[in-house]
């Protein structure tokens, strides 16, 4: 292997596996450690308060009450984006509410095509593949193709792939075209859609238009995962350059608000039930206070109490 070939396939991505694991994990030992002083979950359905109040179905999981009702909720945000799909945004200066389905079909479409694409790559690092992560492949490829430039000339083309390519389109343009998000986006923001976009084309490229060597890429992918990465393979150029944008992204995440995969479940406004009429939430930034009794209150006031008394006015406590 040529010292680029060293640099990018096996000294960068260990480099980059380092800061992500240490930095996601750090960011979460931090959460863990931060104070929860109010109960400020939040809600949008009727509360759990008098019997006579009803409250339908999703009241459960909208302002949630129970323990159980807070994790239906938590999956809720998690694999369907609930809070998304309820978002509007109003329009000025008629302040009319306009409705955001675009933004949370995107979105879904982004997250889950992201996650079913992880899944099929676990197929380079395992050996024997586990049976889900070719289910998913083949459900995945269904569709099949004959492309002349390719060799082989039959392909399967994985829908994911190109439905994760439409959604970060999309949500560049959206960041783009609209002027409130053009306006509220940071340099951070676009960075983390050029490096997705970066790992998603190149991706496609090596699946579609320029073929690479498989067979050097798993046994590549499987030397890293046992730290005994080969020293006798030709990587292509267009896979380095791959794998150099995926592991630019895994040190980044730790730093970048990708980080709102693991912050949600510490989000107290998601993770906590809306009970605060029924249990009282003690803040924990509480400290024991030191009373004062009578006796040391007056004698650290001994001389304005008598003059206090001496007027008239009664200073000492009634007897219980």
């Amino acid at each position: 292997m040529s010292f680029l070939g060293t640099l990018v396939g096996v000294v960068i991505p260990y480099v980059a596996a380092f800061i992500f694991v240490v930095g996601v994990l750090y960011r979460v030992f931090q959460w863990s450690k931060c104070a929860v002083p109010f109960n400020i979950t939040t809600t949008s359905g009727q509360q759990y308060s008098l019997p006579w109040l009803n409250r339908t179905f999703m009241d459960r999981f909208d302002s949630p009450y129970t323990g159980w009702e807070t994790a239906v909720r938590m999956l809720m945000e998690v694999f369907l984006f609930r809070s998304l799909w309820k978002n509007v945004r109003y329009e000025l200066p008629g302040q009319t509410a306009v409705s955001t389905k675009w933004l949370w079909l995107f979105g879904l479409m982004f997250h889950w095509s992201l996650l079913t694409v992880l899944i099929r790559h676990f197929r380079f690092f395992l050996e024997p593949v586990p049976w889900f992560v070719t289910a998913i492949t083949r459900l995945d490829g269904f569709i099949e193709v004959h492309l002349s430039w390719f060799q082989p000339h039959v392909v399967n083309i994985m829908v994911t792939g190109l439905l994760l390519l439409i959604a970060l389109l999309y949500l560049l343009i959206r960041r783009i075209a609209f002027p409130k998000e053009r306006t509220f986006s940071l340099p951070s923001d676009y960075i983390a859609l050029f490096l997705l976009l970066g790992v998603v084309v190149t991706g496609l490229l090596m699946r579609y238009v320029i073929p690479v060597n498989v067979t050097e890429v798993k046994m590549l992918a499987q030397g890293l995962l046992a730290f005994n990465p080969p020293s006798n393979l030709d990587l292509h150029w267009l896979f380095m350059l791959h794998l150099l944008f995926v592991s630019t992204l895994l040190a980044y995440f730790p730093f970048s608000k990708l980080m709102h995969s693991a912050g949600i479940f510490f989000s107290p406004t998601r993770n906590m039930p809306n009970n605060p009429r029924a249990k009282r939430h003690i803040n924990p930034w509480n400290y024991p206070v030191k009373g004062v009794d009578w006796d040391e209150f007056y004698e650290n006031f001994k001389d304005d109490l008598d003059e206090l008394e001496n007027m008239g006015y009664v200073v000492k406590p009634e007897e219980v």
